[in-house]
C-alpha cells in the first residue's frame, strides 16, 4: 500500500488487492445486518445508530474503505444504490478481460483453422463464431457473479460486519445522510462518529451534444455493450456475425480493448479517434506499435478525425451513417456504434452544496487535498469521483488511504504523483512515469538516458511466437540511473510493469536490477538483463581505474 503502510495503518484488505476474505472483522457476523430504507415505517427518516464510518458507493474505493474500517473494528455503514462492485465488477475491468480472454482464445482458433483448416477445410463458419460468442457471453457473465458472491455481495459483507445500505445517499450535515430506496421511497437516516468517504466511482461521459443525431440511434457504451453486443447477434440469424460492422469512437484503453476483442470474435471492426494517435497518454512507440497489431487483425484505424454526425443510413435504415468533421473521408456506414470517449466524477444528487464540499473546476470532480479530505472537515473523498486518473486499483488505494485518515491518528497523502497502468489488449501496453520527451524537456538531453530491447530480442518472446510487435523502454537518469519511467508492449507488461515501478519507489538504480536473478527463460528476465547493459557501461567508464587497482593487486 505504500504511503499508507505507517505505523498507524497495516495493509487494508481488498478485493482489489487481492484479498479474496477481505480480512476478519472483530465484530461478528451476527452483529451485520443489511439495512433496508423500506424497512422505515412512515415518510420520516428512520434513525440508526451511529457509525464510526460512512461510505458513500460501493465500487473499488468504497468497498476498500469499509473492508479498512471493518478490518480495524470500526462499525461502518456502506451505502450503494445498485449492485455493490462497481463499474470494475459490472462495465469495466472484469467482463472486459473476460471477454478479451474469449476473444483470444477465439482469435488462435481462427487463426489455426485458416492456417491449417478445419472439417471444412476452410475458416470459421458462421455457427462456430455463433457458439464462440455464446460462449464468450456465459464467460462473462460467470465471471462477474463468481467475483461478485465471492468478494462484493451484501452477504460477504456482512460476514466481514459491514452494513450494506441499498439506496441513494443524500447529506443532512457533516456527519449525517438520508438513504432513500429507489424501490418506494422510503429513508433511512445514518450518522457517522469520525467521518464519511465519498466513493461515487463515474459514468461515461455524455457526448450526445457533441455529436449531431447521437440521441436518435441506439448506441453502446462501456455500460450497455456487454448486453447488447450478444443481443444484437444472438436476436439477428439473417446477417452473418463477420458481414457485421462495428464502429467504435475513442482511442482510449476502453477503445481500444474493446475494438480488439469485437474484431477477434468475428464482425469487421473501425476505430475512430479524435487524438493525433492511439493511447495519447502513452509513449509514442507504444501508440506506433499497437496501431500495427490492430491493423493486422483487420481493425481499421482513423486517427485524428472527430464524428460530427451520426445518422440512420438513407439506403438501410438498420444500419447507421457516421460523418467525421472534415469531411475528407467518406461516411463511415455500420451495424453498430459504441462511444469510448470517456468517463465523468458521479458528483450529483448528494447535497454536496448544501453541506459546502466544494468541486474541481478543472475536472468536475470533488475537490480535495493531497490527504483526501475535502472543504469539509470530516468529509474524504476517493477513486474516480475526485476526477483524478481513473484507474480501478488506484481508486482502491485512495479508499484504503482516505478511510485510514478518518479512522486513525494523523494522516497520510492519497494522491500520487505517479501511477502505473495497463491496457490490456494483446500485446498488453503497460507504463509510469515520464515518457522520454517529457523527462528530455524536465532534465536536458544530456541528463537522460534510455534502455530500449525489442520483443524480438527476448528469447521467451521468441519461443512463443509473440517477437513481431513489442518492446521494454525504461527511462532514466544518466548519472544516478534513478528509474524517471517505463514502457513495456508486451503479452505481460501488466506484471512486468510492477517490478520497474517497486525499483523507481524504493529508489533502487536500474543497473541494481542486474544483481536480482530472474528465472530463465521468462519475460522479465529482459529486465535483468537491461540492466546488466547499464552496469556493464558502469563499469566501463571506469576501466582505467579498475586496470590500476587490479595491477596494485587489488
Amino acid at each position: 500500500m505504500g504511503s499508507c503502510l505507517s505505523a498507524f495503518s497495516p495493509p487494508p484488505p481488498s478485493a482489489s488487492f487481492g484479498r479474496r476474505d477481505g480480512g476478519r472483522s472483530d465484530r461478528s457476523a451476527s452483529a451485520a445486518l443489511e439495512l433496508s430504507p423500506s424497512s422505515a415505517p412512515s415518510s420520516a427518516p428512520s434513525e440508526t445508530d451511529a457509525h464510526d464510518l460512512i461510505v458513500i458507493g460501493g465500487g473499488s474505493a468504497g468497498l476498500t474503505a469499509a473492508k479498512f474500517a471493518s478490518n480495524f473494528g470500526k462499525s461502518v455503514a456502506l451505502v450503494e444504490a445498485s449492485r455493490a462492485g462497481g463499474d470494475c465488477t459490472w462495465t469495466g475491468c472484469v467482463p472486459s478481460k473476460t471477454l478479451l480472454a474469449a476473444a483470444k482464445r477465439a482469435w488462435t482458433w481462427r487463426r489455426m483453422t485458416e492456417r491449417y483448416g478445419g472439417e471444412g477445410g476452410g475458416g470459421a463458419d458462421d455457427a462456430s463464431l455463433r457458439r464462440m460468442l455464446e460462449g464468450a457471453r456465459k464467460e462473462v457473465d460467470s465471471a462477474r457473479e463468481r467475483i461478485y458472491e465471492e468478494d462484493d455481495s451484501p452477504r460477504v459483507l456482512q460476514s466481514l460486519g459491514i452494513d450494506f445500505v441499498r439506496g441513494r445517499a443524500k447529506f443532512r450535515d457533516a456527519k449525517a445522510v438520508d438513504v432513500t430506496s429507489d424501490l418506494d421511497g422510503t429513508t433511512v437516516r445514518l450518522s457517522a462518529k469520525y467521518g464519511v468517504v465519498i466513493a461515487t466511482g463515474a459514468s461515461p461521459r455524455n457526448v450526445a451534444s457533441d455529436i449531431a443525431g447521437l440521441d436518435a440511434v441506439p448506441y453502446w457504451t462501456y455500460e450497455n455493450v456487454w448486453a447488447e453486443f450478444f443481443n444484437c447477434i444472438e436476436n439477428d440469424q439473417q446477417q452473418k456475425v463477420s458481414e457485421r460492422r462495428v464502429i467504435v469512437v475513442g482511442g482510449g484503453p476502453i477503445g481500444c480493448e474493446l475494438s480488439q476483442a469485437i474484431s477477434r470474435l468475428g464482425p469487421s471492426v473501425t476505430l475512430v479517434s479524435g487524438s493525433r494517435r492511439l493511447l495519447p497518454a502513452a509513449e509514442e512507440e507504444a501508440s506506433t506499435e499497437l496501431r500495427k497489431v490492430l491493423e493486422g487483425e483487420g481493425v481499421s484505424v482513423i486517427c485524428d478525425r472527430r464524428v460530427a454526425s451520426v445518422a440512420a443510413d438513407e439506403n438501410d435504415d438498420k444500419k447507421i451513417r457516421v460523418s467525421l468533421e472534415d469531411g475528407a473521408m467518406d461516411p463511415i456506414v455500420g451495424d453498430h456504434i459504441l462511444v469510448a470517449t470517456g468517463r465523468v466524477p458521479n458528483v450529483g444528487n448528494m447535497g454536496l452544496d448544501s453541506v459546502g464540499i466544494r468541486l474541481d473546476p478543472k475536472t468536475g470532480g470533488i475537490k480535495v487535498d493531497e490527504k483526501l479530505e475535502t472543504s469539509v472537515r470530516g468529509i474524504f473523498a476517493a477513486g474516480d469521483c475526485t476526477g483524478d486518473r481513473q484507474f480501478t486499483h488506484y481508486a482502491g488505494y485512495q479508499g484504503a488511504v482516505a478511510a485510514r485518515n478518518v479512522l486513525l491518528p494523523l494522516k497520510d497523502p492519497g494522491v500520487l504523483d505517479e501511477v502505473p497502468s495497463a491496457t490490456f489488449t494483446d500485446p498488453e501496453v503497460a507504463g509510469f512515469g515520464l515518457a522520454e520527451r517529457d523527462a528530455r524537456d524536465r532534465y536536458g538531453d544530456d541528463a537522460i538516458s534510455t534502455s530500449f530491447r525489442p520483443l524480438s530480442e527476448i528469447d521467451r518472446a521468441v519461443c512463443e511466437g509473440t517477437d513481431s510487435h513489442g518492446f521494454i523502454k525504461i527511462v532514466y537518469k544518466s548519472g544516478n540511473k534513478r528509474i524517471l519511467g517505463a514502457t513495456i508492449v508486451a503479452p505481460a507488461a501488466g506484471e512486468l510493469i510492477s517490478e520497474l515501478a517497486l525499483a523507481r519507489d524504493a529508489k533502487l538504480p536500474l543497473d541494481k536490477l542486474a544483481t536480482v536473478m530472474h528465472a530463465y527463460p521468462s519475460y522479465s528476465i529482459a529486465l535483468q538483463q537491461m540492466a546488466a547493459d547499464v552496469y556493464y557501461d558502469k563499469l566501463k567508464k571506469n576501466k582505467g581505474l579498475y586496470n590500476l587497482l587490479k595491477k596494485a593487486g587489488l
